[in-house]
């Protein structure tokens, strides 16, 4: 039901001469796909429709500034002038350098480079969505694959995947390297984990999560861990390494980015805080910011912690179970919940988990629809430039 109209749409694309490299692409995949488009068009039509009503400007310059807001700045700044220890821009040492490294890369005009910001974000969401789906179909069926990618593309706060944002490319090295991993491409699952360590701080994670696919694998004897394929897995460690160098030539502070994030951005490690604030924010503050900053955060954390005990309850794979964990932690870990609803979204599993649970179409559609008004929600607020994660 939930795939009705877009499997009408591609059977009807049946009708019209299609490309051969395109016919030979499963009908499954094709409708996944559409799916995934017609959510970035609707966030995108969502965004510029807020943009416009917030500004006039020419319909491009709309397109590449309705979601530059935020942190998206900081990161084409980057690209731009690389970092700095001089005024605001000394703050900026927080961000991981690959994403504005490839901005960089794909930028041919300064005076376009919102939009190659976009462009790479959208590029590699969706080579992320492709992952996930081949990830997913290592263990279930082509339906389950599709409500993977169907409920990451309307989670509330998918926009980002859209957005200029590092989640779209966190999103496709990390699905990509534990796949490669469950095929045992070690050493391309360890340089993809390492790519995930240059693009952000939850890509270190990848390296617990490889040695327990590992372990798994292995059927958990110690004696087959002096390997070269276990060796691979330590070169995650290698970007989160050289990012504390970019620290240390910068600033003269290997660790100069957790100093920044506790004076600047009066973020510590203390979840407690961070539960107490988000409360407060919830019960005190007015709208929106008493859902963006408060409730949402609060709901999302809940969420998140319902589905590692889901995932836990159902024995889903361990090394999957434990990115969810750990992600969760790191997401709630801070003194500020601020942006708990973007960073439960990364414990990506989770989509496969619910695929697996929601066998049943109705709860498929409600599911499908509280997500979408979620998102349609969120996106507008974000786009309007108010905070929304």
């Amino acid at each position: 039901m939930i795939y009705a109209a877009a499997s009408r749409l591609i059977n009807m694309g049946t009708k019209v001469k299609v490309p051969s490299v395109l016919q030979r692409i499963p009908h499954s995949v094709r409708v996944a796909f559409l799916v995934v488009i017609a959510a970035k068009v609707l966030v995108f039509a969502i965004g510029y429709a807020a943009a416009y009503m917030h500004g006039s400007a020419a319909p491009l310059t709309i397109l590449a500034g309705q979601f530059n807001k935020w942190d998206a700045p900081h990161y084409v700044y980057i690209a731009q002038n690389w970092y700095v220890n001089t005024g605001d821009a000394a703050n900026f040492i927080v961000f991981f350098p690959l994403y504005p490294l490839l901005i960089r890369l794909f930028t041919f005009d300064f005076n376009y480079i919102n939009l190659s910001a976009l462009a790479v974000a959208n590029a590699c969401s969706i080579v992320g969505f492709i992952y996930l789906y081949k990830l997913t179909k290592l263990d279930f069926s082509d339906k389950v694959a599709q409500k993977a990618v169907l409920f990451l593309s309307v989670f509330p706060t998918a926009y980002f995947l859209s957005a200029p944002f590092t989640e779209g490319l966190f999103f496709a090295f990390v699905i990509a390297s534990l796949y490669y991993a469950r095929l045992g491409n070690w050493s391309l699952a360890g340089v993809l984990g390492f790519l995930a360590a240059l693009t952000r701080i939850g890509g270190l994670l990848m390296l617990p999560v490889l040695l327990m696919e590992y372990l798994h694998q292995q059927h958990w004897k110690p004696k087959k861990m002096a390997s070269f394929n276990f060796a691979c897995i330590f070169i995650v460690l290698i970007g989160f390494l050289i990012y504390l160098d970019i620290n240390l030539q910068v600033t003269g502070n290997p660790f100069m980015f957790m100093e920044i994030q506790r004076v600047h951005w009066f973020n510590t490690l203390d979840p407690v805080a961070g539960f107490q604030t988000a409360i407060s924010w919830a019960t005190n503050a007015s709208y929106p910011e008493n859902i963006t900053i408060g409730l949402a955060p609060l709901l999302f954390a809940v969420f998140g912690f319902a589905t590692v005990a889901v995932g836990w309850a159902r024995r889903f794979r361990p090394s999957y179970l434990l990115y969810m964990l750990l992600t969760w932690m790191l997401a709630v870990s801070t003194s500020f919940w601020i942006s708990v609803p973007r960073y439960v979204m990364a414990m990506f599993p989770m989509f496969i988990l619910l695929g697996t649970l929601t066998s049943r179409k109705t709860v498929n559609v409600i599911i499908t629809i509280a997500f979408s008004v979620a998102l349609c929600y969120f996106t507008f607020l974000f786009a309007s430039g108010q905070w929304a994660f």
